[in-house]
This record gives structure tokens, C-alpha cells and sequence, in this order.
């Protein structure tokens, strides 16, 4: 930072809140080997022109972490009192505390800080003191300037857009006054050097998406040698284009739209196992990726907590319609009128249990309700009824049948119904490894929950001298194990459309009558011998049957998770 007298005082805030709707502590998220915020601080303190950096926050006790980082980075925290929400209030008041001239908002979100281009920004606002304001134009070829999360101002100007923002959306945000009455403001276009513009590309972190894509972008870098900066990520992805399909599906939320909150009510753990909660993981991240809507999920399984908070999900403790089965979340209770906080309700139960007759009684009627693969006679009182999988070929409105034991009243509407092919989850890890599969290194891969099951069925192959593994749930490396297995064996469930997308077998051992016409209905579908098995016995006979003749691969299927989006987000209009 500047060590030279100061004619004006320019200063950088750093925005930084805890509480982010679709990623929670994002900026405490490592990218390579330091934190998102670390990054920003680091690239800040390179600055010549920069007098002071500022931590800027509010008053919310999950912000409490930044006072310890800005102390251990050696730099101020600006603890607003004010309104949470109201940003430029809270951008000016950190300006007037630290007796800024000029002033420099820097997100948090956006990792790639270029010192240089900060310098020219404020050298330039220095020099032209008519200026209220940098402005940074496209260059010749119209491409888009690379440095984002940047809006560089004299203080006037700041306080005049803050006290001209007499719309929550214009407090809520950065200065968008600035730009959407630009009469009232002077500015001075800046134009940089030509490394730092690039087709438009987001290169901030909103979402899990965005962070993988930062990570990819670091590792491709630093296995050449080269630096986490901004020219670098610019030439990297001009000479490597693809890595933009990591996020380039993330929505940009704008000034004005209506946000929905999600909650995912799950059957998660024990006897339940964690089907449901990998596939509603994934349609949740691409909720909240492609439309930008927070989502929380009801759970009562640790486990699933766990994982749930570390892909940057929020949870609450319970159940329902059941009784909760163990722990507690303090703080964090359920009311019984729980659902008044959100628009939409996503439930993926288990199969075999139902819902109370009258759930939605105490529901407001605007609140829109999704079931998951559940055929139960509590999901004709849903809005729409999802199959991700091969289970529901039929769009459209439900015939009277379809749901087991119903009672409901002619005159009522029964849920759209939406299934097949085209509305199959896949997660993304599975997605990437069915893009590119290994060899096949792993001839047996069993994921079967009982481990007296585990444990038989091991010795019964041990004399056949096959590559047998055991993956558990949440292995870290259960993608690649089952992308590099010639068979997989489980219990049914949507591991087998998983396996079928990366090239392996499945083998079904049902542990309900239900999943074992699943996997017949299954097996038929794609054409496939029913690989359904009864016994340790019948298990290792059909996999020796397998690996004794030659494999033909098995039909392959693609995600359609976004499929599934488009049609929620059509629900919640119509809604």
C-alpha cells in the first residue's frame, strides 16, 4: 500500500457478510491454498495508490469471525449497526468513519484483485478531480473488462447515491444509482491494459459451481507454473474455453426479481439410507445455481447434516410426520408452522411411508408443494409429482389411479406429473466421470447397507479371485470407484442410474418388494437381463456369470436435472 504523502485519502472497502443466502461463509471457502478473502486482502495490500483497507460488515453474530481476520491481517473492521440489508448506508458510513476521499468498493465475492488496474483506477480519479466516478467502457473489439466487483468513487458521490436510493433494491445493493441516473454523476472512462478484457464470464463466487470453477482455473494454472491472477485466468480461459461451462450455468441475479426460499424435506439415514438426500442435494445446488433461490433442508440424520453444510447448504432439525429419530440442532427449532418461511416445499420421503391425510390443511395455499418419486396417497395433494428416472415416462396430469389408496374428490385437480428419460438426476461428479471413463480397474464395487451382507458376500468371492470393493456413503471417491467398476451391486436405487452413466453393471439386491419390481421395471426399460439376486449365493454366481463373458456396455442416459428445474421455476410462476 501507499507509502507516499497523502494528497487524497483513498481507501478500499472490502463488502464481506457470513450470512450469504446461497453459499453461508463463501469467503472463508479456500481457493488453492488460501481463503477466498484472503485472496482479495493479499491482492489489495499490492496496491501503491490504496492508503487503508477496510473490512466492512454488520452487526450479525455469524459475521464475528472477520473482526479475528481483519486483526490477524492487520487492517480495519468496519462494524456497521444499521440495517442489515442497506449496503450503501453502510458503504458511506465506513467512508465518513475512515475520512475517505476516495473510495474503492471491493466485493468479496471476487477473488481475483489486480493491483495494477486498482492503481490506474484511483492515479486516474486523482488526476481528474471533475470526475465523480470510474466507468469502464468495452474495448475496441467490445469485449468486457475483467475486473469485477469493482465501483471506485469520491465520496460525494457515494453519499449523494446513498441518499438518492429510496427503493430497498437500490440500498440493498452496490451503488446501482450510479449507473441508473448517470445526469446526476460525472464520469471518467478508464480504459486498461488490453490482458485484462475477456468475453463476458462471471469470475465472482455465488455458489458452489462458481468456487469449483475458481479452483479448476488455480489448478490449471499452477500445474503451468503460473499465477493466481487476473491476465493469467484471462489467457487461461481464452485458450481454454471449456472451463467456462463449470459455472456458466449460475444465474446473475438482478436488481429486481423475486428470490423464492426452498426447503427440501428429507428422509435421510438409518433405514432410509441416502438416496434421497444425493439426488435432492444436486437438484437443490441447481436450484439454487440456475435460479438463484436459497434452499434449506429438514433433516434428522448427523451424517446428513454434515454433508449437507459442506456443499453450503443451510439445515433445520426434524421430521415429519414422524418421529424425529435422535439429536438435537440448538437454536435452531422447528415451529409447527415452520413452512410460513418459505415458497416452495420439495419432499423426497421414503417410498413406503406416507404423509397425514390433511398436511397441507395449515399450509397457505400459496405455498407450492413437489413431491419426489412417491406414489402415496398424500402426494395427490402436491402441485406436481417428479420420477427422476426411467419410472415415469407419462407427463401431464395424473389418471385416477396412480397413487395408491386415493381418496381424493373428483372435483379436485390432481399434480402435474413429470417423469422419464429426459428428467434423470445425475450429480455432477458422476456427470464428469461419464464424460471421460477410466479403465476398468475394479471388477466388483458393493455398496450394500447391512454389513453381515457385506461381510458374506466378500467370502463368497473371496475363491473367485475378482478385484472386490466396499464404498460407504459420502466416500469422497464413490464416483470414480463405481466410473472404474465392471459391476456395481446395491440395493435399488438411483445409484443404479449412476452406474449405467458411467459404464457399470448394476446388479440389484432388493431389500423391499417394492425395489424389486423397481429394478425389474428398470431392467426391462433399457433392455437389460434382470440382474436381481436373492442370496450371498445368487450375488456371487451372477457376478461370476458377468465377469466370465464379455460385458456389453450398458445403454447410457444423460442428467436432466435442469429439466426438472425449469419445470419447478414454471410451477412458481403460474403459482
Amino acid at each position: 500500500m501507499a507509502d507516499r504523502p497523502i494528497s487524497k485519502k483513498a481507501v478500499a472497502f472490502v463488502v464481506a457478510r457470513l450470512s450469504s443466502s446461497r453459499l453461508p461463509a463463501k469467503q472463508m471457502r479456500r481457493i488453492g491454498d488460501r481463503s477466498l478473502l484472503q485472496w482479495v486482502i493479499d491482492g489489495l495490500k499490492q496496491s501503491r495508490e490504496i492508503d487503508s483497507i477496510v473490512l466492512t460488515t454488520v452487526n450479525e453474530a455469524v459475521n464475528t469471525p472477520l473482526k479475528a481476520f481483519a486483526r490477524q491481517n492487520g487492517i480495519d473492521c468496519f462494524w456497521y449497526e444499521g440495517e442489515v440489508d442497506h449496503v450503501t448506508t453502510r458503504l458511506r458510513r465506513a467512508a465518513e468513519a475512515h475520512r475517505a476521499d476516495l473510495c474503492v468498493l471491493v466485493s468479496a465475492d471476487c477473488p481475483l484483485i489486480h493491483a495494477p488496474a486498482i492503481d490506474r483506477i484511483v492515479a486516474q480519479l486523482r488526476q481528474h478531480p471533475d470526475a465523480d466516478t470510474a466507468r469502464f467502457p468495452p474495448d475496441a473489439s467490445g469485449r468486457q473488462i475483467a475486473l469485477q466487483g469493482i465501483v471506485a468513487s469520491r465520496i460525494e458521490a457515494w453519499q449523494r447515491a446513498d441518499d438518492l436510493a429510496d427503493r430497498p433494491e437500490f440500498k440493498e445493493h452496490q451503488f446501482p444509482v450510479i449507473g441508473l441516473q448517470p445526469d446526476l454523476f460525472r464520469p471518467i472512462d478508464i480504459h486498461l491494459d488490453r490482458s485484462l478484457y475477456m468475453a463476458a464470464h462471471r469470475l465472482s463466487v455465488d455458489t458452489l459451481a462458481d468456487l469449483v470453477f475458481m479452483n479448476a482455473v488455480y489448478d490449471a494454472l499452477t500445474a503451468q507454473g503460473l499465477d493466481f491472477s487476473l491476465p493469467e485466468v484471462v489467457r487461461l480461459l481464452e485458450d481454454r474455453p471449456a472451463l467456462k461451462a463449470i459455472n456458466a450455468h449460475v444465474h446473475q441475479r438482478r436488481l429486481v426479481e423475486k428470490i423464492h426460499n426452498v426447503l427440501f424435506v428429507i428422509d435421510a439415514g438409518g433405514p432410509f439410507g441416502y438416496g434421497h438426500l444425493m439426488r435432492s442435494m444436486e437438484l437443490a445446488r441447481q436450484i439454487t445455481e440456475r435460479l438463484g433461490w436459497p434452499v434449506h433442508f429438514l433433516i434428522d440424520d448427523a451424517g446428513a447434516r454434515t454433508k449437507l453444510k459442506e456443499m453450503g447448504f443451510r439445515t433445520r432439525w426434524g421430521a415429519l410426520d414422524r418421529q424425529i429419530r435422535s439429536g438435537t440442532e440448538p437454536g435452531n427449532p422447528l415451529p409447527t408452522d415452520f413452512s410460513k418461511d418459505y415458497d416452495l416445499l420439495v419432499f423426497d420421503i421414503f417410498d413406503q411411508r406416507g404423509l397425514d391425510e390433511n398436511w397441507r390443511s395449515s399450509m397457505d395455499p400459496a405455498i407450492r408443494c413437489v413431491s419426489i418419486e412417491n406414489m402415496q396417497s398424500w402426494s395427490q395433494d402436491a402441485d406436481m409429482v417428479v420420477f427422476p428416472n426411467i419410472l415415469g415416462q407419462s407427463t401431464g396430469a395424473a389418471p385416477a389411479g396412480i397413487f395408491e389408496n386415493s381418496c381424493r374428490p373428483s372435483k379436485k385437480a390432481f399434480p402435474r406429473i413429470i417423469g422419464g428419460n429426459q428428467y434423470i438426476i445425475l450429480r455432477d461428479e458422476i456427470r464428469k466421470w461419464s464424460r471421460n471413463v477410466p479403465a476398468k480397474s475394479i471388477d466388483v464395487l458393493v455398496y450394500l447397507h447391512e454389513q453381515k451382507l457385506r461381510e458374506a458376500l466378500f467370502a463368497a468371492l473371496a475363491p473367485m479371485d475378482v478385484n472386490a470393493r466396499i464404498v460407504q456413503a459420502f466416500a469422497d471417491n464413490f464416483a470414480e470407484d463405481l466410473a472404474r467398476s465392471r459391476v456395481f451391486i446395491s440395493a435399488f436405487g438411483i445409484s443404479f442410474n449412476e452406474a449405467l452413466a458411467v459404464g457399470s453393471l448394476p446388479v440389484c439386491w432388493p431389500d423391499s418388494d417394492a425395489h424389486r419390481l423397481d429394478a425389474q421395471q428398470f431392467y426391462s426399460h433399457f433392455k437389460m437381463p434382470p440382474m436381481i439376486v436373492e442370496s450371498v449365493e445368487d450375488a456371487a454366481g451372477c457376478i461370476q456369470s458377468v465377469l466370465d463373458r464379455t460385458i456389453q456396455p450398458p445403454p447410457s442416459i444423460e442428467d436432466g436435472t435442469h429439466n426438472i428445474v425449469t419445470e419447478i421455476a414454471n410451477l412458481m410462476m403460474c403459482g
